[in-house]
């Protein structure tokens, strides 16, 4: 392996041709060699090298130090080799002719990798030897590489958690601090002169960048190195020089032309204001003091930004801009919504926090609260009312308000305008943080900011302010307007909606002025949030504006009539009677939408709303089923729509079925298609499958049986069953509910065709997974054992092996879980109920050779412990060595494993599976037959009435073929029909005759005479 070889190599990695692939395979190959870095290293420092290939091989280098520079076993770098790369790295950034820009970055990256283990203690003179790149050297791009490079180094010495490390950093940061104040001072005194003197800032790109790295290399040490920042001086006058010079610069700002140089200042201002950001919410309550100067610069900045002055449109709307006063905004939702400032108010149960204002109100009424009433009461103070009515209607008519770029996008997009509205980031774009801004001032200073909302939307609805509207003032009135609808919960009590509506906003949907459209769709947009207030007599006007606008020409307003339609039909008062009227003519409407609906995200809306109306109409949407099934095929389209909406499709569809609750004969021809499809579709399933399966269910619940000719393509899709299991267990819960459908409807004929392969499903899945997924494993064994008539060993053969592994996991104490323990053994109480006499044929038939007999198992004394492996010395014993043994231990872990059990399923099982045992002429009983009677005068009182958990139609619709299934069986089953009061005593009857009374009587001897008598009637001792 030399340099050309790998050049060669990293040269055919960069091609598109078969040849990459193998390349590819021989330099990760190369990466696990030593030596190999030493090349990379040869390879990045020889410039008459393709900058791509050299690029390349620096990525690999670093790399190669992030995967093995840390590890303590590490044998892939030699003390010597440490040393040489740590010198070479220096050595490769101080080059001032360096073309390869990207590189040295990565490796200034690498840098830092390599300090966060090896500096202060193998590296002593890093830190000594960057700042010398700094100070000494004349090449402007060396400084930024040295600074570039201290900030990485920072970054990982800051991520250090140790307590000693920890200890290292403070000091460390108190170095950096004072080494980088002074120069970032000079650094913003010389930006803003530069600013001011204006010219050519383009030939001072250099110091902007230099200056910036600086106030990374600050923000790092300050956010990580100091806690007690009020009490720092030098802290807090690094603070007060960023309020002092930030807005100068921001003010000074207006004057660049340069979009680099305006880039960079943005920058600047965004680090700087980080800095103040990262450190109130890293230590917020010893920032109290410098809460009031903070406050006043970010409000300043909010108050400042005026996206709609012309003269300053080019830089008020750079991204980068943006994302400046963004941090501005979440600064101040930050601080008024901080939990370390609710004090002893927020309650631990809900985090539910109280408004400042009355916090600020409580605290003043008590004793001090030091600190933390400090910091109410300045936020309190601060937000008076003629700051927040400044800041309200600041962010009302700046932030709120609807702009260019939107009407551009409403005008050329539509529906992709209307999807931005609902999933926009309330952290990093401007207008929803300024959403929740507003939300939080109204809920924090609430009768305050209550007044203000209501005086603008006063000004907007006045006949002065109507009088001669321009487009500004309706863009003004839409924000107003949309406060209503951030602030209902704050305003419910005190605007009177109906009335604003009927009087008001009612006009306003019908002028046709083309500019209203934007006040019609707010309006829409305020029903969703008022519907709840709309008055009854009222209500019938509603419903019609609302049908009248979803037949609009203009998507977004039929879209928004319809969120709010949707909003109406989910309210908790809805009447599903008096809106039937109007069904048909809704469900019209919505299937038109989807005609002139082009976009994926739009059309799995749309469903999604008639699935709403699905679930509330129920039986009411038959009528109209054909046509719905046509929406479904049309939408489906032989399944070459996207995957969005065939995942929209198959969760309607399911809506759809439950809403109609009843045989789902007339849809077979769409819906077993589309059950395949999505259930067998590799490349989809992460989007269709668990809808697919979800789908599947509700159609088996609804089917009457499985032996009609129609159904047949039921039974062929189960075999998809066994490739879904196979693949993940992720969708376990409702692929067993799906088998109990299957076993219900199906019974001896479906278990007759995939009884051998599910039992080897089953067989493989028990003992492989949690206490989660065992229940429905083991549900499933006993459907199968309910399911068969009459049940004789023929069923126990068909799962014989699940149980053999059962009984191995049991008595092995392989499986030391007492939930899935308490789960194995209600499988034998169920084959005790059911028929006790294939319980012994079981154990008859156990292969002993699955036991390790020179093997050991715990003793069952101490199954209660089981968790508890420190407990288990000197219980050790040796595994049973034959079946009279395995029988004598099975039962002991069983007796110790009933207290545990607590369902009442689960222990009437157990007591009339034991009863059943005291009837059986075998051996094995004798021994047990005090502990058989103990146990079940023990548990017998503990149960209650058992219940019907099998409910697949909860309205007690009796055409489901699952629910007649399930309610016969539940009626048929032991569970139902033996009453225990009487049953206990007639099996002893039974064991008294088969081993005699007098063995009888010596069997029970050590039994407790008040069991006893609990036992047996006194009139029958």
């Amino acid at each position: 392996m030399n340099k050309e070889i790998v050049v060669q190599l990293l040269q055919a990695t960069l091609l598109s041709d078969h040849s990459r692939v193998q390349a590819e395979s021989q330099v990760q190959s190369l990466t696990r060699e030593k030596g190999f870095s030493t090349i990379l290293l040869d390879i990045f420092g020889d410039q008459s090298i393709d900058k791509s290939i050299r690029n390349l091989s620096v990525i690999l280098f670093k790399n190669i130090i992030t995967n093995n520079w840390r590890r303590k076993d590490n044998i892939f770098f030699s003390e010597e080799e440490r040393e040489d790369y740590k010198n070479r790295v220096l050595i490769l950034l101080n080059n001032p002719n360096e073309t390869c820009k990207n590189g040295v970055d990565i490796l200034a990256g690498v840098v830092g990798t390599m300090a966060r283990v090896d500096f202060p203690s193998n590296w002593p003179n890093l830190l000594t030897n960057l700042l010398e790149l700094f100070e000494k050297s004349s090449s402007e791009q060396i400084k930024i590489t040295s600074l570039k490079t201290i900030k990485f180094v920072v970054k990982e010495l800051a991520s250090r958690r140790f307590v000693i490390d920890r200890n290292f950093f403070n000091q460390f940061s108190n170095t950096i601090f004072n080494y980088f104040i002074q120069i970032w001072r000079n650094g913003i005194k010389r930006l803003i002169e530069l600013m001011i003197e204006g010219g050519n800032l383009a030939q001072h790109e250099s110091f902007f960048i230099m200056v910036y790295y600086v106030s990374k290399i600050l923000r790092r040490v300050v956010e990580y190195g100091y806690s007690d920042y009020q009490n720092s001086p030098e802290i807090c006058q690094y603070f007060s020089d960023i309020f002092t010079g930030l807005p100068e610069i921001l003010k000074l700002r207006t004057r660049i032309t340069n979009p680099n140089i305006l880039l960079l200042i943005d920058r600047f201002v965004y680090i700087n204001q980080k800095t103040i950001i990262k450190s109130q919410l890293q230590n917020p309550l010893t920032f109290i003091n410098l809460l009031l100067p903070s406050l006043r610069f970010f409000v300043g900045q909010c108050l400042f930004y005026n996206p709609h002055d012309e003269s300053k449109i080019e830089w008020n709307t750079t991204e980068d801009y943006q994302s400046v006063m963004t941090q501005s905004v979440n600064f101040l939702k930050q601080v008024i919504d901080c939990s370390s400032y609710q004090g002893d108010y927020l309650d631990s149960e809900t985090d539910e926090k109280q408004s400042i204002s009355s916090l600020a109100m409580k605290s003043g009424c008590g004793k001090p609260n030091g600190s933390i009433q400090v910091a109410q009461n300045t936020i309190k103070q601060f937000f008076n009312k003629e700051l927040l009515g400044e800041l309200l209607k600041a962010l009302v008519s700046h932030y709120l308000i609807i702009n260019r770029e939107e009407f551009e996008r409403w005008e050329d997009s539509p529906e992709e305008y209307i999807q931005e509205l609902q999933v926009k980031d309330p952290i990093y774009e401007l207008k929803p943080s300024a959403y929740n801004l507003f939300i939080l001032l109204m809920r924090h200073f609430h009768q305050d900011s209550v007044s203000i909302v209501v005086s603008m939307l006063e000004f907007v609805t006045s006949p002065t302010f109507n009088s001669e509207l321009t487009t500004e003032k309706i863009c003004l009135k839409e924000a107003c307007y949309m406060t209503i609808g951030l602030g209902y919960h704050d305003l419910m009590d005190i605007v009177n909606f109906s009335q604003v509506f009927m009087s008001i906003f009612v006009g306003e949907l019908h002028n046709t002025d083309e500019r209203f459209k934007i006040i019609k769709r707010r309006i829409l947009w305020l029903v969703s949030y008022w519907v709840g207030k709309i008055p009854e007599n009222y209500k019938e006007s509603v419903v019609k504006l609302l049908l009248e606008f979803l037949k609009n020409q203009d998507i977004v307003i039929a879209l928004t009539a319809l969120d709010a339609l949707k909003s109406y039909i989910d309210d908790f008062s809805f009447d599903c009677h008096s809106y039937q009227p109007y069904l048909k003519e809704t469900l019209e409407l919505v299937i038109r939408l989807f005609s002139i609906s082009t976009n994926e995200t739009t059309k799995s809306n749309l469903l999604s709303t008639l699935a709403s109306i699905f679930v509330k109409f129920n039986e009411s949407i038959k009528p109209f089923s054909t046509m719905i099934l046509q929406l479904f095929q049309h939408l489906w389209n032989g399944g070459k729509e996207q995957p969005i909406v065939k995942s929209a499709v198959l969760r309607s569809f399911s809506f759809f079925l439950q809403a109609l609750n009843s045989d789902p004969a007339d849809f077979y021809t769409l819906l077993f298609p589309i059950i395949d499809f999505s259930i067998s579709q590799e490349d989809e399933k992460v989007y269709l499958l668990e809808d697919g399966l979800e789908l599947w269910y509700r159609t088996m619940v609804l089917v009457p049986s499985l032996s009609q000719p129609q159904q047949q393509p039921l039974i062929h899709m189960f075999k998809r069953w066994f490739t879904i299991i196979a693949q993940s267990l992720e969708n376990c819960e409702i692929c067993f509910k799906i088998l109990d459908t299957y076993l219900l409807l199906g019974q001896v004929d479906f278990l007759k065709i995939y009884g051998v392969e599910l039992s080897s499903t089953l067989f493989d899945i028990i003992g492989d997974i949690g206490e989660e997924y065992t229940e429905v494993i083991i549900k499933a064994l006993m459907r199968i054992i309910q399911v068969v008539p009459n049940p004789q060993d023929s069923v126990t053969l068909l799962i014989e092996q699940c149980l053999f592994k059962i009984l191995s996991l049991i008595i092995s104490r392989k499986e030391t879980n007492t939930l899935v323990l308490i789960e194995y053994f209600s499988i034998f109480s169920r084959i005790m109920t059911m028929n006790p006499l294939s319980f012994f044929q079981l154990f008859d038939r156990y292969p002993m050779e699955l036991l390790d007999k020179d093997g050991e198992y715990y003793d069952p004394s101490n199954f209660n412990n089981a968790d508890d492996d420190d407990d288990d010395d000197g219980k050790i014993k040796e595994m049973p060595q034959n079946k009279s043994q395995l029988f004598q231990q099975f039962f002991e872990i069983y007796f110790v494993k009933v207290d545990s059990t607590g369902s009442s399923d689960h222990r009437k099982l157990i007591a009339i599976g034991l009863s059943n045992l005291l009837a059986i002429p075998r051996e094995e009983v004798y021994p047990q037959i005090s502990e058989i009677i103990t146990t079940i005068v023990g548990i017998r009182a503990d149960i209650s009435d058992i219940t019907h958990d099998d409910i697949y139609c909860d309205d007690g619709n009796e055409v489901s073929g699952v629910q007649i299934q399930s309610d016969r069986i539940f009626q048929a089953d032991p569970l139902t029909t033996v009453d225990l009061s009487t049953y206990l005593y007639q099996k002893i009857q039974e064991c008294s005759n088969i081993f005699g009374a007098e063995n009888f009587q010596k069997a029970i001897e050590n039994v407790h005479p008040s069991i006893l008598s609990l036992a047996i009637p006194q009139k029958n001792n």
